[in-house]
């Protein structure tokens, strides 16, 4: 739809993936249509296995996938894009995976889904920041085809204070979240790692560009989020053997 919708034809020939491997559209729908039953199969299978719960979250997720770039007014294109990506993926997945496998035990509650939301909320910033790098090193092109994003709306200055803001957020609700016992102590190490992350997102913060610093930008998030991860993992194996002893 960006293809569809963009009137820039700089962006149509030479950014978009479209353009650049001079794909028919025909193409291009046929295989996302066909890409699209095998998941529609899986969901329908663990909506039969599990309940009405899963169906809700299956059409919330796939509303969101369809809203975000389909239409004349996709959410890609609009001041709440860059949030609704970072929520979508941080929390309503694992929200998702969780219910999933805790489903048949009555183990999943609200006290469960609020704990997943907080565990995840250093990755939701960390995904905000990068989806904010996105859109300040398309900025040019995203005027140029009519979008409003929020890097648009606020300005990039603005959108640069933001960007280190939610960094800082990321950066230490880790610690608050292992001190209030939410995620295991273990997950302290990651701040060990803080120095290294900041030295891959200060390219960025003095220049945006897509094909230079925005990928810096993606390998500090890729850091904190899979080392969160691990850690977070570590953590349940150690208390899993300690139980065990």
């Amino acid at each position: 739809m960006d293809y569809r919708n963009s009137t820039s034809e700089e962006y149509r020939s030479k950014i978009s993936t479209i353009g650049i491997n001079r794909e028919s559209l025909a193409i291009v729908k046929k295989w996302m249509y066909g890409l699209a039953i095998f998941p529609l199969l899986i969901g329908a299978f663990l909506i039969y296995k599990t309940g009405w719960i899963t169906l809700i979250l299956g059409i919330v997720g796939i509303g969101v996938g369809l809203l975000y770039s389909a239409g004349p007014k996709p959410l890609n294109s609009t001041m709440f894009g860059e949030a609704v990506v970072a929520i979508a993926i941080t929390q309503l997945i694992p929200v998702t995976y969780s219910y999933l496998g805790l489903a048949g035990t009555g183990k999943f509650d609200s006290s469960t889904a609020i704990s997943v939301i907080l565990v995840s909320l250093p990755n939701t910033f960390a995904f905000f920041c990068a989806e904010l790098s996105n859109g300040t090193s398309d900025l040019e092109a995203d005027i140029k085809n009519g979008r409003h994003t929020l890097v648009i709306k606020i300005g990039k200055t603005n959108a640069l204070s933001l960007f280190k803001a939610s960094w800082a957020l990321a950066f230490l609700l880790i610690p608050i979240l292992a001190i209030l016992k939410v995620v295991p102590y273990i997950t302290l190490l990651l701040v060990l790692l803080y120095p290294n992350i900041w030295d891959d997102l200060r390219p960025y913060l003095k220049e945006q560009i897509k094909t230079k610093t925005y990928p810096l930008v993606i390998k500090a998030v890729t850091k904190l989020v899979v080392g969160y991860i691990l850690l977070i993992a570590v953590g349940a194996i150690i208390k899993l053997i300690m139980s065990i002893l």
